[in-house]
């Protein structure tokens, strides 16, 4: 969790007087490397039971020098609690952080993490596709912990996306391109019981739209999947929605571009495609539009893509095919929106 000055630390930082790249660059780096190797270590899961240092080292196969200086991290940074002698995962740690996954997302953190230090090559010659090797996230174990995050993410905002969704009442077919977990698939079908999915995606992203299917039995029987890479290959046909779940800051202009024609032929004359996105430029708080800036310049590092503004998303949708174009900014998500275009 971020850290939390008082007041008069808050002042002396307004002031200069605490340097801030010290702040923006020195620290952050540690703090990252404490979550992720905490992740790693299964440190998460061992502090759901209360355990003194000793314990906690044995449990966890580290020394006591280094799991002391971890603790003294985590406990700083709000995710642990020290009562008497022992340590324990604090109450906000407990509701808020998937503790049976951490292990499996720590591969695909550590990747980013090593990727951003690649930054002032990304900056100088803006590659196509960034500087992290997107193969990497299609399988083994830096793959399942892309996934597992992108659950995370979804599941924090599924809720609020589709109460923003409104189809068409004749609509009965859906494509979820790149859908990952299936977790929009699956609330759109609850929501329109007309409604069937298909979720395509790479094999990895299909096996974790499975996993969804099987907890959410209600709606299974309408999904159904597809195994592909939607980029390189012609998009099935026939859809009356296109559902496209934090695809486009992935991809360059072009790229869009591409695959906003491939939608305009895989659905129906009166087809709609739902986009939910980081929209550049938005109205909002100081802390959403750092926090959307701070994504897309995450998202230009690593995939070469970047948050883009709702005027360009416009165009772009437009010149496919899908001429009313409307959106609608989510409260809970920073920066984050669902757009629709429809063809008529």
């Amino acid at each position: 969790m971020p850290l939390q000055p008082n007041f008069i630390e808050r002042q002396l930082i307004g002031r200069g007087v605490v340097p801030w790249p010290l702040l923006d660059a020195f620290i952050p780096t540690f703090q990252s490397a404490a979550v992720i190797s905490a992740a790693e270590l299964g440190a998460f899961e061992a502090l759901r039971d209360p355990l003194t240092l000793d314990e906690l080292a044995t449990r966890i196969g580290a020394s006591r020098v280094g799991t002391e200086s971890l603790l003294n991290v985590l406990v700083g940074l709000g995710y642990a609690e020290r009562h008497d002698d022992r340590f324990a995962l604090a109450a906000v740690a407990r509701r808020t952080v998937p503790v049976n996954e951490m292990r499996i997302v720590a591969p695909f953190l550590r990747e980013q993490l090593r990727a951003t230090l690649d930054a002032t090559r990304a900056i100088r010659e803006a590659p196509p596709r960034g500087v992290a090797n997107q193969e990497l996230i299609q399988g083994g174990e830096i793959g399942l912990g892309f996934q597992t995050a992108m659950r995370w993410i979804a599941s924090g905002n599924v809720s609020e996306v589709v109460q923003h969704v409104t189809l068409p009442t004749t609509a009965t077919r859906l494509l979820d391109v790149g859908g990952s977990h299936g977790l929009y698939t699956a609330a759109l079908c609850r929501k329109y019981p007309r409604l069937r999915g298909t979720v395509l995606d790479w094999p990895i992203g299909i096996e974790a739209a499975r996993r969804t299917m099987r907890e959410q039995p209600d709606v299974a029987d309408r999904i159904d999947f597809v195994a592909a890479d939607f980029e390189r290959d012609e998009l099935p046909s026939g859809y009356d929605v296109a559902f496209l779940g934090n695809i486009v800051h992935g991809l360059s202009p072009e790229d869009n571009q591409t695959l906003f024609r491939k939608l305009a032929r895989s659905t129906t004359s009166s087809g709609t495609v739902v986009i939910l996105d980081q929209l550049a430029g938005s109205a909002g708080s100081a802390f959403s539009k750092s926090v959307a800036s701070l994504i897309g310049f995450n998202l230009f590092l690593v995939t070469g893509g970047r948050a883009y503004r709702f005027e360009q998303l416009r165009q772009w949708l437009t010149d496919a095919g899908f001429p009313i174009v409307s959106a609608t900014n989510l409260r809970r998500a920073p920066g984050l929106w669902v757009v629709t275009a429809q063809k008529r």
